[in-house]
């Protein structure tokens, strides 16, 4: 009693109607769905969820320190919103004051220099001493203008 004859479209020795056997496993199919998704809901999803807290807005202060390997035409820092006000005497070392935003704790340097000479790169480290917060160094290099960003971790 052995299948007689096999086919791509049917087996003979399978028996029921192919509407059934669909039927069934759609059924099945549902049903699992069901458990799958029970078991992944969230048990308070009939229930309004409180009020989230909200994070502080206050700016950070800090201090920065900028060194160029080279003097530069043009120097601009900002951490996205206002621009810090750094100040030079020689126009490779930088310094100055402003506020960093813990929310979005990103600073933006921008350098322009005249065009260096072959194979010559600029670099520039820049240290930020905020309040409360480690002492963070960073080294930017290019081939040409400086225009990169750092995202501090705060």
């Amino acid at each position: 009693m052995g299948c007689k004859t096999i086919s791509i479209t049917h087996i003979s020795c399978v028996r029921g109607s192919p509407l059934l056997r669909t039927f069934l496993i759609l059924i099945l199919l549902l049903g699992s769905g069901v458990v799958f998704f029970r078991l992944t809901a969230n048990g308070e999803s009939s229930e309004t969820p409180g009020p989230i807290a909200e994070e502080k807005s206050e700016l950070v202060p800090a201090k920065f320190f900028l060194t160029l390997s080279k003097s530069s035409s043009a120097v601009e820092l900002t951490n996205g919103k206002q621009s810090i006000s750094l100040s030079t005497e020689d126009h490779t070392h930088f310094s100055g004051d402003g506020a960093i935003d813990p929310r979005s704790p990103v600073l933006f340097l921008k350098i322009s220099t005249a065009p260096p000479a072959s194979g010559a790169n600029l670099f520039a480290k820049l240290v930020v001493e905020a309040d409360g917060k480690e002492t963070l160094t960073h080294v930017f290099d290019s081939a040409g203008d400086i225009d990169d960003f750092v995202e501090l971790p705060f």
